[in-house]
Formats: C-alpha cells, sequence, structure tokens
C-alpha cells in the first residue's frame, strides 16, 4: 500500500500535473524534492524540501525518510542547461542517485519514471540519458513503471517555437489519421504527440497499481486514451 510518495521534478510540466493530481489525494502524504523553494500547488499533504543538486550525498539523505513511490520528472535540455555535462546532470546523474538512495533505503518501494520514446534503442546524447537512467532502475531491483512519451505538448505560457509548431501543424493530422485509419496501430500513436496531462495521468495510475517486483513501460497507445479520446481537453 502506498502512503509516503516523494516527486522529484514537480515543477516541469509533467511534474506539475503529477503534483495536481496528488494534492487531490489526501490518503497520500507527498513530498516534493525542490532546488529552489516555491512550489506550483499547495495542499495539507504537500510539503517541499529542498534539494542540493550539487550534493551527490543528498539524494540518500532525502529519501530515508518514509517513501512507498518515488516518482521522477526530472529534465531539461542542453541548451538550457548550457553544456553536456549539466543536461547530464539533471537528466541522468541526479536520478540514478535517487535511484540508488531508494533502493538502499527503501528496497520494496516502488519508482515511477518519465523517460522517452527511443530510449530502447538510444542514439545521441538526450536518448542515451534517459537509456542509461532506464538501465539504472532495472538493475535496482525496485518495482516500476516507466513512460515513454514522444513530442509532449502542454499549456505552458513560456513560447517555444518548436512545441507551437508541433501542436498546430503536426498535432491535428496526426491524430486525426490515427483516429480514423490507425486507431489500432501501436507504433502510430508509439511517436504521436501527447499531452503531459496524460502521461501524468497514465504514470501515476500505474505506479499506485505496481505489485511487488512489477515492472512496467507505457509507451504508445498507453499513454494515448480512447485512443487520444480525450487529448487537448481539460
Amino acid at each position: 500500500m502506498v502512503r509516503d510518495v516523494v516527486v522529484a521534478g514537480g515543477t516541469g510540466e509533467v511534474g506539475r500535473r503529477l503534483l495536481a493530481r496528488l494534492a487531490a489525494r489526501p490518503d497520500l502524504q507527498v513530498r516534493a524534492l525542490v532546488r529552489r523553494p516555491g512550489l506550483p500547488v499547495s495542499a495539507p499533504n504537500l510539503r517541499e524540501e529542498i534539494l542540493d543538486f550539487e550534493d551527490e550525498g543528498a539524494c540518500a539523505r532525502a529519501l530515508a525518510g518514509p517513501c512507498d513511490l518515488l516518482l521522477i520528472a526530472l529534465g531539461t535540455t542542453r541548451a538550457r542547461a548550457g553544456s553536456d555535462e549539466a543536461f547530464l546532470q539533471v537528466d541522468r546523474d541526479l536520478p540514478l542517485r535517487l535511484i540508488r538512495g531508494l533502493a538502499a533505503a527503501h528496497p520494496e518501494a516502488r519508482v515511477g519514471l518519465v523517460s522517452s520514446v527511443g530510449a530502447d534503442r538510444p542514439r545521441g546524447l538526450y536518448l542515451t540519458a534517459k537509456a542509461e537512467v532506464e538501465a539504472g532502475l532495472a538493475a535496482s531491483g525496485l518495482a516500476h513503471v516507466i513512460a515513454r512519451p514522444s513530442f509532449l505538448v502542454s499549456d505552458r505560457a513560456e513560447f517555444r517555437l518548436g512545441e507551437v509548431l508541433v501542436l498546430r501543424l503536426l498535432a491535428p493530422p496526426w491524430l486525426a489519421l490515427g483516429r480514423g485509419l490507425f486507431a489500432r496501430r501501436a507504433g502510430w500513436w508509439r511517436w504521436a504527440p501527447v499531452h503531459v496531462r496524460e502521461v501524468a495521468d497514465a504514470l501515476l495510475t500505474a505506479a499506485l497499481a505496481l505489485a511487488p517486483g512489477q515492472h512496467r513501460i507505457l509507451e504508445g497507445p498507453d499513454l494515448h486514451p480512447g485512443p487520444v479520446a480525450t487529448w487537448g481537453k481539460p
């Protein structure tokens, strides 16, 4: 039974959705590990805990407390990070430290990880980092579920040209064709743009339902309800 949940990456787009879902669950006690104060969601069952990303022992200390479920939604871009090293610290090193810390303190706990489509056949810095985290999670022995979304669509206020182009030009015909012609084609939905809401909802639902020792991968139709019957709706 899950009672204590720890979220890493709660200020990102998927993380915000996870916190919103968790805030509506008074039966769960939630700690959000953040670099700086200021959670996007507030609720009696949520509290933030500052995590020093530069301190290699901080993850182990943070996870020494109660934790039945660790949700990892950490991520950045190479451009935003400023260097390969800085990118890898967020997308690879920090998740691996969290996983190792959890396995040492609570080997019976569960993990929900946001990864990426293509992590099973990695090429390039981004997918290689995701693949290394997935491999570390598999080696940890922890029960886990991994979400592998394609292009993430959100309602962020920040303007991102690539996201706007996908949302307005690529997503509508891709999803319309999928609904009409390829509703049962897992490969089609594997690469379809997906809203952060669907990713967060699917990941949390699956993570809470994990059996001891169970491993799951969510991609394609697993992340598109209906398929995509409610895509783009509140």
